[in-house]
């Protein structure tokens, strides 16, 4: 009989402490998950053909490109009165790529990316060296796609550059050829009988003499590019220098060409009659630079004679 009501009352005991469960209580559950938005962003550089010309197609990976995505709440929790948005942001690597973790749900949420634009340089790739080339505005771009929780969403961007008006569309290199002379100031001591006349000349500079050339726009590097040569055994000189077309845009093509200061001796040169005899070495000093321009150097050109000549002499 005691055994009965201890069972009875532990019953009692288990039934009172049980809840009961209203018909039609509400039961909250979260239906939401995450989606991964990823992706990788290039932009067009130029770089050579193989065939001696210039292709614009070559893509390159985009660093720093702020990507977003924005999904509505409203989208998010359906059927509920929800304002707002969440909206995610991140940036592309070294390698232009990204990626987002995103909450999205079950049934499917219409979300917003977004590749923003930016404004650069339509750079040239030459074995695996960038050189920085004229200005150019980039387009950035947008998609609306249904993200659902769980399934991942790939979006790629191919920026393509847009010129400003003062740049070229498209660049074809030729060369050109400057040649000339170079040559220096003596004294000239001519005897014709028992008469002798001093007067000056000019005379080829040594062999092995430097000449420069500063030309710009080079097309290969964008910007002013120099170069240097020497002189033969008659002064003579000569550059063979990358150019454009006549009538590209954003390349003038004027050629600087210069000597710099030259340390020597301002010798005398004898003569009898008009034959030179002997060099009788001079006072020290310095001739000074020189330079003189060409303009408008473009393919297939020769400027010939663009001589200079070591006039001013400074002795120590």
């Amino acid at each position: 009989m005691k055994k009965s009501l201890l069972i009875l009352s532990a019953a009692a005991i288990l039934f009172s402490c049980k809840k009961e469960k209203t018909a039609g209580e509400f039961s909250q559950t979260d239906v939401t998950g995450t989606t991964v938005v990823s992706g990788s962003v290039s932009k067009n550089v130029i770089t050579p053909n193989g065939s001696g010309g210039w292709i614009n197609t070559t893509r390159v990976p985009v660093a720093g490109i702020n990507v977003s995505v924005k999904i509505n709440k409203s989208a998010l929790y359906p059927g509920s009165n929800a304002v707002g948005a969440d909206v995610y942001n991140t940036t592309t690597d070294a390698q232009g790529k990204y990626s987002i973790s995103v909450k999205t749900n079950a049934t499917g949420a219409q979300a917003l990316i977004t590749v923003d634009g930016f404004s650069g340089t339509l750079d040239t790739l030459i074995n695996g060296v960038v050189k920085t080339g004229l200005y150019a505005t980039y387009a950035g771009t947008s998609t609306s796609p249904v993200l659902y929780m769980g399934s991942n969403y790939t979006f790629n961007h191919a920026f393509t550059a847009s010129n400003v008006s003062t740049n070229p569309n498209n660049i074809n290199i030729g060369s050109a050829t400057i040649t000339g002379s170079v040559s220096m100031n003596v004294v000239r001591h001519v005897t014709t009988g028992t008469v002798v006349t001093i007067t000056t000349t000019n005379i080829p500079v040594p062999a092995g003499t430097k000449v420069y050339l500063d030309f710009s726009n080079d097309p290969v590097l964008l910007t002013t590019k120099q170069y240097n040569t020497t002189t033969d055994a008659m002064g003579s000189y000569t550059f063979n220098i990358p150019t454009v077309a006549a009538g590209t845009a954003g390349f003038p093509q004027n050629a600087l060409i210069w000597l710099a200061d030259y340390a020597t001796t301002r010798d005398t040169v004898k003569y009898i009659g008009s034959t030179p005899t002997s060099t009788v070495p001079g006072l020290p000093g310095v001739f000074n630079s020189i330079n003189t321009s060409q303009f408008g150097v473009y393919n297939t050109e020769i400027r010939n004679s663009v001589n200079l000549n070591y006039g001013a002499f400074t002795p120590n």
